[in-house]
C-alpha cells in the first residue's frame, strides 16, 4: 500500500481537525474499498500533499488543488483553502460548521489523489448546496440528494482511485 504524506503547514486553527478527520475517515473508505493508498499525517518523503490556506478563495465553499504527476504517478499536490468558509443561514453569514470543513478538505485530498473531473454524486460532486443547521455542528452539504457528512465515495470515485492506487 502507498502512503502519501498531507504536510498540514501553518493553516489557522480551524482546518487542522478537519484535516486530520478528513483523512481517517477517508483512510477507513479507501482499506473499505481496496483502495490501496492511504493518507499519512507523520512522515517524510514523496508523495506528498501541502495544505495552505489562501486568502484569494472567499465567498464559497471549495479549495483548489494543484498536483505533479509522472507517468500518471503523483509527485505532489498542494491543497489550497479558504482561509474561512461562510455559510448562509436564516439568521445571517456564519463559519461553516466542522462537518462542511471535512468534506471541503476530503474532495480536494482525493483531488490531489487523481481525481481531477467532477463526479455527478456524492463527494466529487460540484457544486455542492449548502445546508445549514440549527448550529454550526449541524451544517451539511447537499451533492444530488446525499448530505454530507458522513464522507461517501460515489462507485466511479472508487473504481478510478482502485485503477490509480492498486
Amino acid at each position: 500500500m502507498a502512503a502519501v504524506y498531507v504536510d498540514l503547514g501553518s493553516i489557522g486553527p480551524k482546518w487542522p481537525t478537519a484535516c486530520r478527520r478528513a483523512v481517517a475517515h477517508l483512510n477507513e473508505l479507501f482499506s473499505q474499498n481496496a483502495i490501496g493508498v492511504s493518507l499519512a499525517l507523520i512522515g517524510q518523503g514523496a508523495p506528498r500533499i501541502t495544505v495552505r490556506t489562501d486568502p484569494s478563495i472567499k465567498g464559497t465553499l471549495h479549495g483548489h488543488t494543484q498536483t505533479k504527476t509522472t507517468s500518471g504517478q503523483l509527485l505532489s499536490a498542494v491543497v489550497s483553502l479558504p482561509v474561512k468558509a461562510s455559510i448562509n443561514t436564516p439568521d445571517g453569514m456564519r463559519e461553516a460548521g466542522p462537518g462542511v470543513l471535512e468534506i471541503i478538505v476530503a474532495h480536494e485530498f482525493v483531488h490531489a489523489l487523481g481525481q481531477v473531473k467532477h463526479s455527478a454524486s456524492q463527494l466529487m460532486c460540484s457544486p455542492m448546496t449548502p445546508v445549514p443547521g440549527d448550529s454550526p455542528a449541524g451544517d451539511l452539504l447537499q451533492a444530488n440528494g446525499v448530505n454530507l457528512p458522513p464522507i461517501a465515495l460515489a462507485p466511479d470515485t472508487v473504481q478510478l482511485l482502485q485503477s490509480l492506487w492498486p
